[in-house]
């Protein structure tokens, strides 16, 4: 019988690749009796045939090196699969790693897999498209769609900030039609935040409970009727404070969907389009890394 395998998927334009040695990860593999390989996709479709090839393959690990954007299009491609999806926190705010408590040395990270517990992890679809994290619907989106990929390597999170503040002027609520298993409304809303995980942008939360092994989906849906009661619920959601607050509805499901058209989307920080959009949910259907020890809270049966 041959010795395990395992594939590094690395983003080259992700900004930890100039921390990271590869030779050194694949060295590491071996002595960890595995047989590594190196993938240096130049694509996002690259990121997804290189992460499918690993688990057509059964590797026992998929290492990718990235941001979220990277991991939910593995996550995607790896479905179903028997690898385990291993993250190396590579880019911009790496809310997985936060979440899942991989630490931030990417060498330590890989240490951290190799010595780590693998759980069932659901998948988010939207219109087909995975996310691992959220789908956003509204406003956030519409900032997200200003910020360029340059810019979000050099700055980070603090692209988002720098793009956000002067539109908030300008950002105005939208008729909606939306339906979840067991409500239904039209209504005007300004964001819509869909989450399978808690953890938004590495520091906010929009569902305080949301569990990543549950089978739902937890949306948070805010209508404010100005702008004071929109920027209320902004500073409430920094202080996690914002459940129960009027204009801000929480629900559960396992399906949800946007019928109305034209209103941005973002999946774990990527812009994919537009509604109308249906959101579902694979139980299960990911084998995720990640440290040893008791699992984070979004992780905990």
């Amino acid at each position: 019988m041959g010795a395990m395998s395992a594939t590094i998927v690395a983003n080259p334009r992700a900004r930890g690749m100039r921390r990271f040695d590869a030779e050194r990860a694949l060295r590491r593999l071996g002595e960890r009796g595995l047989e590594g390989r190196l993938e240096l996709p130049d694509s996002p479709a690259g990121t997804a045939e290189a992460a499918a090839r690993a688990a057509e393959r059964g590797d026992a690990f998929v290492f990718v090196l990235g941001g979220d954007g990277t991991v939910r299009l593995a996550a995607g491609a790896m479905a179903g699969s028997e690898s385990a999806l291993a993250v190396l926190p590579g880019g911009t705010a790496n809310v997985w790693a936060k979440e899942a408590g991989i630490p931030r040395n990417l060498h330590r990270a890989l240490d951290a897999h190799l010595d780590g517990q693998q759980v069932a992890m659901d998948l988010g679809r939207a219109n087909g498209e995975p996310f691992l994290l959220m789908a956003g619907i509204g406003w956030d989106a519409q900032i997200a769609a200003t910020v360029t990929p340059p810019l979000k390597r050099r700055l980070g999170v603090l692209a988002y900030v720098l793009h956000g503040l002067p539109m908030l002027h300008r950002l105005r609520t939208t008729k909606t039609a939306w339906l979840a298993e067991s409500e239904a409304a039209v209504e005007e809303v300004g964001l819509m935040v869909v989450s399978n995980t808690r953890l938004y942008g590495g520091i906010l939360m929009f569902s305080l409970e949301a569990n990543a092994r549950d089978g739902q989906l937890d949306a948070c849906i805010f209508t404010p009727r100005n702008a004071p009661e929109a920027l209320r619920h902004s500073l409430k959601v920094v202080a996690r404070r914002h459940p129960g607050d009027a204009g801000v509805r929480e629900l559960r499901t396992s399906r949800f969907e946007v019928s109305t058209p034209g209103i941005p989307v973002q999946l774990d920080g990527d812009v994919v389009g537009e509604t109308p959009l249906t959101l579902t949910v694979e139980q299960g259907a990911l084998k995720m890394s990640v440290p040893a020890g008791p699992l984070t809270p979004v992780l905990r049966g």
